[in-house]
Order: structure tokens, then C-alpha cells, then sequence
């Protein structure tokens, strides 16, 4: 049963047992025939006039409940792009008032839901890419060897060092992508210890000695004496500083030079990597670690990666409750940079 017609019988029945009531009192008051036919005329008029004006106040009401239903119709056919008036009562106002915040968030997690659908898939493929041309050349490299087709010494000695290179590639695409994997659904538990800085440098740069040596890139480490042991997780910041450090060979040119920084700085730890390759776009730098942006597809090319590095640097710099940015001019040289707390801090995720 609608609710105009609950209203309608709801007044009927109201007025009809004043009526009753009002027609008993008048006979029971000893009148003329003639004044009470009057009277219950005028309380019938009365009663009409009010029935009116009733349903008058009350189709507002109505025409909202009708619109709200007629919008939740299609929402439930997958328009989430509605809004209804926020009119009448109170009480009507403020469910309007939710109604249209709640059409606002569902349609925000299907835009989030499709987004996302959209970059798995854009992964997939690229993934797909990246995992074929390594696996090309290892293959060719390898049945080259096997077939002792390469008997130059020094031939053998550079196919060797690119399918070692080759490989090494792979295992950094598949540590990102089961990485970003965790992060994404927040299987990475946090569990950070005290670290001391300069060993954690340390051991970040020495995975780059051969890469270093082969572009002759200069790589100059600064630090305070004496810091602090940190509350951090030191595979995943290694992580952090490892997506700095390959992200400025892969887009700097040989013989060049790195500065990796390290130091305290009030309640923080300050870590920075400045490269001297061809920068970061200005139009780049405001949304370049965001999970889902993708940048020039030429650039992801260059260095030979997922383009994930810099979103998961994110993701594990404020799951320690940090913040990283990027400082570049968008012509020549970036420095890549986050910061830590020193103090101890509770998981909230």
C-alpha cells in the first residue's frame, strides 16, 4: 500500500469518527433539526478543508519519498550519478541529506574499483612485456652457449654478464609485483626493530657494485656521525632506498654521479638520493608516486622496470608513518627524498 493512500485513509477515518462524535453531541444538546443539519454541514466543510489542506502539506513529502525511490531504482541499475532535492521536513531534509552522501561514496568506489580493474589489467600486459624480453634474450644467450657457438673468450664472458643482468631484472620485477601484491592487500604486517643507518646504507649500495662499475657512476655517501638507532623495517625501507638508487641509474647517464644522504633532523631521519639525469617533468612531480598513475610510457621503457617502484616506496614510507617526495627543476637532476620518525610508532593498519 502506498503512503498517499495510508494518508488518505488515515484522514477518512479521522474525521469520519469527529463527525460520528460531533452529529451525537448536537442531538444531545437539544437543538432545532435545522441547526443541527448546519452544524454538521459546517463540520463537514470543516473536515474537507482540512482533509485538503492535509494532503497539500503533506505531497511534499510525498513527491520526495517518490523521487528518493525513483533514484534508488537506478542506482540499483548501476547509475550511481543521482542526487535528490534536499526539501521538506527535517527529517526528510536530513535523509535526502544521506541519501545523496551515500550516492556520492558508491559511485567513488566504483570509479576506485574501476580504476583499479583498469591498472591490473595495464599490469598484466606490461608485466607480461617485461617478463618476455628478459626471457628472449636468456633464451637466445643461453642456447648460443650450449651450442658452443661463442668460442671468443671474451663473447662468452659478455653473454654470461647479460644473462646474469637479465636475470637480475626478472627477480626485481617479481619482488616489486609481490610486493605491491602484499601492500595492496595489507598483508605487509609491521614489525619494525632499531636500525643502525649506516650498515643499512651500506648493504643498499653494495647490491649496485656491478652496475656502478659497468656505467662508471660515482657514488658519493653523506651521514652523521653517531645516529641514532631508528624503529623501522629494514628489508622494506632497503626497498625504498633500492627503487631511489635504480631509478636514478636507469635514468641517468654513464659517468655521472650519485649523492645518497642520510641524517637526523629534529624527531625525523632524513634519506635522499640526487641524481644528475634529465629530471622529472613539473607536471609529473605532484602525482608521480601515486598507486595507480602512469607515467610516460617511454620512461618506464628506459628503465626497464613495472613502474611500480615508486608507488610501493610510498605505500611502506607512510605505513611507517613518514612522508617522500621528489624535488626536481623538470630539465636536469632529481633528489628523490622521505623521512622518518625517530620515535616508535603503534600499526594502525
Amino acid at each position: 500500500m502506498k503512503i498517499r493512500t495510508l494518508l488518505i485513509l488515515a484522514n477518512t477515518i479521522s474525521l469520519s469518527v469527529i463527525l460520528v462524535f460531533l452529529t451525537i453531541s448536537y442531538v444531545q444538546m437539544f437543538i432545532s433539526t435545522n441547526i443541527i443539519i448546519l452544524l454538521s454541514l459546517i463540520t463537514l466543510g470543516a473536515g474537507i478543508l482540512s482533509f485538503a489542506v492535509n494532503l497539500m502539506i503533506t505531497s511534499p513529502l510525498l513527491k520526495s519519498v517518490k523521487q528518493m525511490s525513483n533514484e534508488a531504482e537506478r542506482m540499483a541499475m548501476g547509475d550511481f550519478n543521482v542526487k535528490v532535492t534536499e526539501a521538506g521536513p527535517q527529517e526528510i531534509k536530513k535523509l535526502a541529506a544521506n541519501f545523496n552522501h551515500m550516492s556520492t561514496k558508491i559511485e567513488e568506489m566504483f570509479d576506485e574499483l574501476r580504476e583499479s580493474e583498469k591498472f591490473k589489467s595495464e599490469l598484466i600486459a606490461n608485466v607480461s612485456h617485461d617478463l618476455r624480453t628478459p626471457l628472449s634474450s636468456i633464451h637466445s644467450f643461453v642456447a648460443a652457449l650450449n651450442d658452443d657457438i661463442i668460442e671468443d673468450p671474451e663473447a662468452r664472458k659478455r653473454y654470461y654478464e647479460t644473462i646474469l643482468s637479465e636475470t637480475e631484472k626478472l627477480g626485481l620485477l617479481i619482488e616489486e609485483v609481490l610486493e605491491f601484491s602484499q601492500l595492496e592487500n595489507r598483508k605487509l604486517s609491521w614489525n619494525p626493530h632499531p636500525t643502525p643507518i649506516d650498515k643499512l646504507l651500506v648493504e643498499t649500495i653494495q647490491q649496485f657494485e656491478r652496475v656502478l662499475q659497468e656505467k662508471q657512476v660515482e657514488v658519493k655517501v653523506q651521514y652523521d656521525e653517531d645516529l641514532p638507532l631508528v624503529p623501522l623495517m629494514p628489508v622494506q625501507i632497503k626497498r625504498v632506498m633500492t627503487n631511489f638508487i635504480q631509478n636514478a641509474l636507469s635514468f641517468s647517464p654513464d659517468q655521472t654521479s650519485l649523492a645518497i644522504k642520510a641524517g637526523k633532523d629534529g624527531e625525523t631521519m632524513n634519506f635522499s638520493v640526487t641524481d644528475e639525469g634529465k629530471g622529472v617533468p613539473l607536471e609529473e612531480q605532484a602525482s608521480i608516486f601515486q598507486r595507480f598513475y602512469r607515467v610516460e610510457k617511454s620512461r618506464n621503457k628506459a628503465g626497464g622496470g613495472s613502474g611500480l617502484g615508486l608507488s610501493i616506496s610510498k605505500e611502506i614510507v607512510e605505513l611507517h608513518g613518514g612522508e617522500i617526495g621528489v624535488e626536481s627543476d623538470g630539465e636536469s637532476g632529481s633528489t628523490f627524498w622521505f623521512r622518518l620518525p625517530l620515535e616508535m610508532r603503534k600499526e594502525e593498519r
